[in-house]
C-alpha cells in the first residue's frame, strides 16, 4: 500500500486569512471614518479666514488648504461608497498625516486668534484712556490758564463809544482769531472761515459787497415800532425825507419816527452842517483777537477791494463776546 503524502493532510488556512484581513481593513476603516468625522472643515476655514483676513497670502494659504479639504472629502466619498473595497496602507497613512496637519495648523490659528482678540481689546482699552486722559489734559490747561488770569476770559461787552447804547449803528461784526474769522449775524455766529480761505471764499464776497452796496441805508423805526430801510434826504421843518431801496420819496412828520430814530436824524444834520460825510450804519467791525492779526489783514483787503468801509476793535482776552448791545436800533 502506498504511503500518503504529508502535505495531503494540511489544512489550508487561506480563508479564515482572507476574513480577518477583511475584518481588519474594516475596523481601520471605522477608526479614520471616525477620526475625519471629528473634523468639521468648515469650522476650520471659517476660523482661517477670520484669523487671517488681514494677511498677505490669505487667498493662497487658503486655496491650498482648501484643495487638501477637498482631497480628504473626495477620499472620504470613495470610501463610504464603496466600503468592501481594500484601502491602500499608503493611502491610509497618507491620509492620517493630512488630517493630523490639518488639526495642527487648526490649534496654531485659534491660537493666534485668541491673541489678536486679546490685543484688540487691550489697544481699545488703552485708546480709551488716552481719551479721556487727553481730554482731561485739556480741561485742566484751560483752567490752569483762568487761574493765571481770570480777566482774560471775562465775557467782553462790545458797545458804542460815548453813550454805550446801540441804534445809530447797524455794523456787521467778524470776530478775527488764530484760525481764521467768525462772520456773526446780530449776536449768533453766521458762519466760520479759515485764514487760508478769507481772501476767496464766496459768502464773505457776497456779503462784503451787499454792505458796500448798503451802506447809506439804515433801519429806521416808526413811534409804533415798525421798521423800515431807507436812506435820509433831508428834514424841512417838521417833516422828514426818506427814500427806500426802490428810489420811492417818504415825506411824513418827526414825530412819525422813535425818539432813537429822531436822535439819528440830528446826527446827519450835525454832520451836513460842519461839512463831514453823511454818518453810515451798514459797515463792518473787525473784532481782532490778540493771535487774530493774519486774519484781520487778509479781511480788510477783501473790504477794501469791494470799497466797503470798515473800523477795528482790539480784544484783550480770550473770552466770550456779548453784542447785545448791537440787537437793534
Amino acid at each position: 500500500m502506498k504511503k500518503k503524502k504529508n502535505n495531503d493532510l494540511q489544512v489550508s488556512l487561506f480563508p479564515f486569512l482572507s476574513i480577518l484581513a477583511c475584518v481588519l481593513g474594516i475596523l481601520t476603516l471605522m477608526i479614520t471614518a471616525v477620526v475625519i468625522a471629528q473634523i468639521d472643515p468648515e469650522a476650520v476655514n471659517e476660523k482661517i479666514e477670520t484669523a487671517l483676513e488681514e494677511d498677505e497670502e490669505f487667498q493662497k494659504k487658503m486655496d491650498e488648504q482648501k484643495a487638501i479639504i477637498e482631497k480628504i472629502r473626495n477620499e472620504i466619498k470613495s470610501i463610504r461608497a464603496n466600503p468592501t473595497k481594500k484601502i491602500d496602507p499608503a493611502k491610509k497613512e497618507k491620509l492620517v498625516v493630512e488630517i493630523a496637519a490639518i488639526e495642527k495648523k487648526k490649534s496654531a490659528v485659534l491660537q493666534q486668534n485668541k491673541k489678536s482678540t486679546a490685543l484688540k481689546a487691550e489697544s481699545q482699552k488703552v485708546s480709551a484712556e488716552i481719551a479721556i486722559l487727553t481730554e482731561n489734559f485739556d480741561e485742566a490747561e484751560e483752567e490752569w490758564d483762568l487761574m493765571k488770569d481770570p480777566n482774560e476770559f471775562e465775557t467782553m461787552v462790545v458797545k458804542q463809544s460815548g453813550s454805550g447804547v446801540g441804534g445809530d449803528l447797524e455794523p456787521t461784526f467778524i470776530e478775527c482769531r488764530d484760525i481764521g474769522i467768525r462772520v456773526y449775524e446780530g449776536k449768533d455766529i453766521a458762519y466760520e472761515v479759515k485764514t487760508s480761505e478769507i481772501s476767496n471764499n464766496p459768502k464773505l464776497q457776497k456779503l462784503v459787497k451787499m454792505l458796500a452796496k448798503e451802506a447809506p441805508y439804515r433801519s429806521w423805526q416808526s413811534a409804533k415800532g415798525s421798521k423800515m430801510d431807507a436812506q435820509f434826504i433831508k428834514r424841512d421843518g417838521s417833516t422828514i425825507t426818506l427814500k427806500d431801496k426802490k428810489g420811492k420819496i417818504l415825506r411824513f412828520p418827526a414825530l412819525q419816527l422813535s425818539p432813537a430814530s429822531r436822535q439819528i436824524v440830528r446826527k446827519y444834520e450835525e454832520a451836513r452842517k460842519a461839512n463831514r460825510p453823511d454818518p453810515e450804519a451798514r459797515f463792518v467791525i473787525f473784532l481782532v483777537r490778540s493771535k487774530g492779526i493774519a486774519a484781520w489783514y487778509k479781511a480788510t483787503q477783501v473790504c477794501a477791494k469791494y470799497d466797503c468801509r470798515f473800523g477795528h476793535l482790539p480784544l484783550d482776552g480770550e473770552g466770550e463776546i456779548d453784542l447785545s448791545l448791537f440787537s437793534g436800533s
